[in-house]
């Protein structure tokens, strides 16, 4: 038997929060319910459910494989699917980018949970690419069918994706480029890539795209990496620790 729960949206076009207890969305019984709401509404909360290291990785596993943190990044030392971001180790996400989109297979998403917050300030943003890409003209999106960007976070370490992607469970379209990670669209001259390029990053940062969520301590947050972009506001003082767990789950076509 599946069991579904009440979600109360959070901005016009995506996120939700769930308010049923940890436990039982931990239940099998949840577990298709929680992965149909993560693709229909791309950012779940959970509030002040402040799950056990144990806890937050089975919540991730619900959808896909848990992921283990890119090599650069550090990690728990009770679990090495846990990434540690502390702002005391100078860790700092303020720029808008999908995780690992410059790898051939980028994180399908991740649930984050808040381990300690500065008094104020700290936010994180999501921003919804699939609205994005519905709201470009017909003209621009023409011109972007079948164009790809190149995705770099170091020499050597890069991958190229569709500037247009659909996401592998809804079908749906999203506008796929990052101002954290992309250099360039390849398959267009370099003054046109460079001028689309910026048009397109000042485009997905419209606020009416982005839902911005005031952290409580032991807060969790799940997102569809596939479908949304992410920002860490750096605007607090004191201390700031998150955990991370990254999952795969369906990924997108070449």
């Amino acid at each position: 038997m599946t069991t579904t729960f009440a979600l109360t949206p959070l901005s016009g076009h995506f996120a939700a929060r769930i308010d049923t207890p940890f436990d039982e969305l931990l239940d099998e019984a949840s577990h298709q319910a929680l992965r149909d709401a993560l693709v229909e509404h791309k950012v779940l909360v959970l509030p002040g459910a402040d799950p056990s290291i144990e806890q937050h990785i089975a919540l991730a596993t619900v959808f896909g494989d848990a992921e283990p943190p890119q090599p650069q990044n550090p990690r728990h030392e009770d679990s090495d699917l846990v990434c540690v971001f502390d702002s005391a180790e100078g860790y700092k996400a303020d720029r808008w980018h999908a995780d690992e989109t410059f790898t051939d297979t980028p994180s399908s998403g991740a649930a984050l949970v808040m381990r300690m917050k500065p008094d104020v300030g700290g936010d994180t943003l999501w921003l919804d690419t699939e609205a994005a890409h519905d709201a470009l003209s017909n003209g621009m999106r023409t011109l972007l069918a079948n164009r790809r960007a190149r995705h770099e976070i170091a020499p050597g370490v890069a991958a190229e994706h569709p500037v247009i992607r659909h996401h592998p469970v809804s079908g749906r379209p999203c506008l796929f480029v990052n101002e954290t990670f992309v250099r360039g669209i390849v398959n267009l001259p370099p003054i046109e890539s460079e001028a689309i390029l910026a048009m397109l990053l000042k485009h997905l940062a419209r606020p009416d795209f982005a839902y911005r969520h005031r952290w409580e301590k032991g807060d969790v947050v799940i997102w569809d990496n596939r479908s949304t972009q992410h920002i860490a506001m750096a605007d607090f003082t004191g201390r700031r620790v998150v955990h991370r767990v990254g999952f795969v789950a369906e990924p997108f076509a070449a």
